[in-house]
């Protein structure tokens, strides 16, 4: 099997849609997204009024990826702008931070706090 084909098969693999859980001010902003490409994120920045705007092509790539459970979009283009000159920048990072945050980072911190409660709970001088 040629690399190239194994490649396909790995991304055909991985092309799959990931429910992303986010609260704002205790409302539910639930999403889902497929992994983001190289030419999607090269898309973003060559729309961006400013290609090195960071953040731009970050909101422009939410808008983009942010899907139903189905696999529509959940935005159009007019959310752009609220994003950025309306939304607080705290909560706009929030929802644009969590198509960066992935399940095994979820599951990496969920073990990271359980081996710190434990730490926690050991008190008492050693024997």
């Amino acid at each position: 099997m040629r690399q190239l084909d194994r490649l396909l098969e790995v991304a055909a693999r991985n092309n799959k849609l990931t429910k992303k859980s986010v609260e704002l001010d205790g409302e539910d902003f639930t999403f889902w997204n497929k992994p983001m490409t190289i030419a999607e994120y090269q898309e973003a920045k060559a729309k961006s009024k400013n290609p090195e705007d960071a953040l731009e092509a970050a909101i422009r790539l939410f808008v983009k990826k942010a899907l139903d459970e189905g696999g529509s979009p959940q935005y159009q283009s007019d959310a752009i702008p609220v994003l950025q000159k309306v939304l607080p920048f705290d909560m706009a990072s929030k929802l644009i931070g969590a198509m960066q945050s992935s399940e095994e980072d979820e599951e990496l911190e969920l073990d990271m706090k359980s081996s710190e409660g434990a730490t926690e709970t050991k008190s008492g001088p050693a024997s």
